[in-house]
């Protein structure tokens, strides 16, 4: 254990001012996500069966995957700020195309490439985050980050929970317009990070350095295997929620099945909201690895527990047990790898923990479908097993010598 750590709004206040610009665009930037929770719904919805879907999202992990190590590379060449803005104005365009794709091949050609943009400028921004913000403040910084994303996504989600009633069209222009404006501020306010320091290392000596790093072993396995269960909340556990056909009588307003999976996937980020930056003060006391692992551990018991969720409150209770461990390993899982991160190297550590999320991605989808048309309680026991598992591997192979 450590020395208490410093009161929460005095480390807020002494963020950068370039920190909250970051903030906001994260903010606007989760509002508007809206494609990728609904892309389920849109393809079935558009006649296409479960596998068509699955092989759309498959291709946009494969994109993403392919664009952390380019935004891991770009990032440390061309500066954060540009790549950002890369990203996400060719994000922006691919989101249309995928609306006006009209078959199959196209829509997943258009996926592919809207996932290559996204996970361009994911790398820069944790790396620009490290730039800007003290080592010792690195865990806040990281949760507020996380808080500004999962506050856009609270209200956004919920928002295209209503619009997947209505308007489609919205969903894929809402995400356009409001991505495109995250590449607009940082084009104007954020600052290029440390570009000319990292440009002349070469990926073989990022390569080199990730290779002989046994910790960063361990966080990405269990990122890995966190992102195999988190990337069902965007796939068939939207399917699942439908399956079940629960709706909610709200006085003057009855939610159709899609808007109750919106009002829960919006909690997951409401919840972040309201309890995740006090809850870093309780854990930044404790070493990184027995943190992160008892995250891990708790999102996997909720994870699991929705094979007995047949009715909202125990789906809203397996989500809260979910959050809570999500919120305990994530900020100190970014503050972690930004001490592991060579200075030099920022761009690419991040892209190459980045793959572990954009694998996850690529292999889950052709896996969980059919496990998910064979049973659903198999699925959600099945990705349990995994966050344990993820658990127990940052747990064993997770200590550094700073802990």
């Amino acid at each position: 254990m450590s020395a208490p750590p410093v009161p929460l709004l005095t480390d807020l206040r002494a963020l950068p001012g370039k920190f909250w610009v970051l903030f906001a665009g994260t903010f606007i930037n989760r509002f508007g996500t809206f494609v990728w929770p609904f892309l389920t719904i849109y393809l079935t919805r558009q006649g296409y069966p479960i596998a068509a879907a699955a092989w759309a999202i498959s291709a946009y992990g494969v994109g993403s995957f392919s664009g952390s190590v380019l935004g891991g590379w770009l990032a440390d060449h061309i500066g954060r700020r540009h790549t950002i803005a890369l990203g996400t104005f060719s994000a922006a365009v691919f989101y249309m195309l995928l609306y006006a794709a009209s078959s199959l091949p196209a829509i997943i050609a258009c996926s592919a490439l809207a996932g290559l943009a996204s996970g361009t400028y994911q790398p820069a921004i944790g790396a620009l985050i490290a730039d800007i913000v003290p080592p010792a403040q690195q865990v806040r910084a990281s949760a507020a980050i996380r808080l500004a994303a999962n506050a856009g996504f609270a209200f956004g989600v919920a928002l295209g929970g209503f619009l997947a009633e209505r308007s489609l069209f919205w969903l894929f222009a809402g995400d356009a317009l409001t991505t495109a404006l995250y590449g607009g501020i940082a084009l104007v306010w954020l600052p290029h990070g440390l570009r000319r320091v990292t440009q002349h290392t070469p990926w073989r000596a990022a390569f080199a350095s990730l290779r002989g790093d046994r910790a960063f072993h361990a966080l990405w396995i269990a990122s890995f295997c966190g992102s195999l269960v988190f990337s069902q909340f965007g796939s068939t556990y939207s399917l699942y929620v439908e399956r079940l056909g629960l709706t909610l009588a709200l006085p003057g307003w009855h939610l159709a099945p899609s808007e109750v999976y919106g009002l829960l996937l919006g909690w997951n980020g409401a919840l972040v909201v309201l309890a995740e930056l006090p809850l870093t003060g309780a854990t930044l006391r404790f070493a990184p690895h027995r943190v992160m692992a008892l995250g891990h551990a708790l999102a996997a018991l909720g994870f699991a527990l929705n094979a007995v969720a047949h009715s909202i409150l125990l789906l809203w209770l397996a989500m809260t047990i979910y959050t809570l461990g999500e919120m305990i390993s994530s900020p100190t899982s970014s503050a972690y790898l930004a001490r592991l991160a060579p200075e030099q190297m920022r761009g690419r550590y991040n892209g190459a923990l980045a793959l572990a999320w954009n694998s996850a991605g690529i292999v889950a989808p052709p896996l969980a479908f059919p496990l998910f048309a064979a049973s659903p309680t198999a699925l959600w026991l099945v990705g349990g097993g995994l966050g344990l598992f993820g658990a127990l591997v940052i747990l064993r192979g997770g200590r550094t010598t700073a802990d």
